[in-house]
């Protein structure tokens, strides 16, 4: 694939310090031309000011039917990561398609219904917590595998009405299309995921319940216009997938933080800065997200500064946004310092019209998470400083986080009913 642009940077999935990636692709400009996986060429955002907006530019489209090189061919058809950009869920559409599907999804993910499903995200956190306290105390244990992957997603799967079984089942297509795998891996967890969704559609217009799926199912079998057979499983499995990683991701990099920065916890414990003002900390300093794949050019546009011809793939910085100490619009120290008092945006869910539809819901697994945890171990420590990341170019954030645990009691006062959805979403 040929090119008359300046030499592309490489983007890593095997980065070891995202950070550091961040900051050497700022350096080079607020837009800068990479090379994804693969060898596929694409522009990159850098600060928080063009992560911005690139989320909201409106000659920019979620649509790959823009993208020049894919259109004429260039892109190999097995690329690894189409997985992660091709479909017809509402996280690649827009124009009328878009609000349609959102629609049919947003209404579950309201203030009011994330209130009503706190004591439910309570029990299950309890329930993970109880577990983790029969456990040797002097032996190290996962909290991201006992903790902060299943706390979310049972947390989805109980609310969309998805079964255990299908819950495990889909767990292995779903990591191996948010990290690097080959071609043959990323077609095989494509229909993999498709066959379990299919399985459970069928299952669940035999036996509804009150849940989203059979939710989603009425509104295609009322009325198609509304919602395709496709697009009622590609979304399905955009929300399984959404509703889980970066509440997952976010639980384990602001518990790590927080471990590595004890005055930080401190002011949790002590009552002087609120738990929820540790999420938004984490959520920005280290986005769950790394990069948001894609939006391509409807034509010529210049984005601060830059000049992108028609045609071409704009990928979304989140984690660099998160730490530009330049642009992002933090009311006290720097960006690139964890510190839970900052009260910090962040673009980790997203800007404009694809605004994440589940960050309420995300925000209070996280709040719970982190004030059921630190409540029931307050002693607890990290048990490694030689931490594995996360192979993706999508997500930031570690394979494991091995603690250890201490069950003596400690205050910690939880967050009350709602506190979660103050954060205008």
């Amino acid at each position: 694939m040929g090119s008359t642009h300046p030499p592309r940077i490489a983007l890593n999935p095997h980065i070891a310090d995202v950070a550091v990636e961040s900051a050497r692709l700022r350096a080079l400009g607020p837009l800068v031309h990479v090379e994804l996986p693969g060898g596929v060429p694409a522009w990159v955002t850098t600060d928080y000011d063009t992560a911005r907006t690139v989320l909201r530019h409106p000659l920019l489209s979620k649509e790959m039917r823009y993208w020049r090189a894919w259109e004429d061919g260039e892109i190999p058809r097995d690329w690894p990561l189409l997985g992660l950009i091709q479909g017809t869920a509402m996280l690649h559409c827009d124009g009328d398609a878009h609000p349609r599907l959102r629609n049919l999804v947003a209404p579950a993910f309201s203030r009011e219904r994330v209130a009503a499903l706190r004591p439910r995200i309570q029990e299950i956190a309890d329930q993970l917590l109880d577990e983790l306290a029969d456990t040797d105390p002097a032996q190290p244990v996962d909290l991201r595998e006992r903790f902060a992957y299943p706390l979310p997603m049972l947390v989805i799967c109980d609310y969309m009405g998805v079964s255990g079984d299908a819950s495990a089942r889909l767990r292995a297509p779903i990591e191996r299309l948010l990290t690097i795998s080959t071609s043959e891996e990323m077609g095989a967890a494509v229909e993999e995921s498709g066959r379990v969704l299919r399985e459970l559609i069928d299952a669940k217009r035999a036996q509804p319940g009150p849940d989203l799926i059979t939710a989603l199912i009425r509104a295609r079998d009322d009325d198609a216009s509304r919602l395709s057979e496709q697009e009622l499983v590609d979304n399905l499995f955009q929300v399984i997938t959404a509703g889980h990683e970066t509440s997952v991701n976010g639980i384990t990099n602001t518990v790590h933080h927080l471990l590595k920065n004890p005055r930080q916890l401190a002011l949790i414990r002590e009552g002087t800065v609120p738990v929820s003002a540790a999420v938004e900390a984490g959520l920005g300093y280290a986005s769950p997200v790394r990069y948001v794949l894609m939006r391509y050019t409807t034509r010529a546009v210049d984005i601060s500064g830059v000049t992108v011809p028609a045609g071409e793939p704009v990928v979304v910085g989140l984690a660099a946004a998160g730490r530009d100490t330049g642009k992002c619009p933090v009311a006290g120290p720097a960006a690139d310092t964890f510190d839970i008092r900052a009260n910090a945006e962040h673009l980790s869910f997203g800007y404009g019209p694809h605004f994440c539809p589940g960050s309420i819901l995300a925000r209070a697994e996280i709040e719970i998470a982190l004030s059921s945890l630190f409540t029931r171990f307050p002693d607890l420590t990290l048990a490694s400083a030689d931490l594995t990341p996360i192979q993706s170019i999508a997500l930031q954030g570690v394979t494991s986080l091995p603690v250890f645990l201490n069950a003596d009691s400690h205050p910690l006062t939880r967050p009350t009913a709602g506190c979660a959805g103050d954060v205008a979403s």
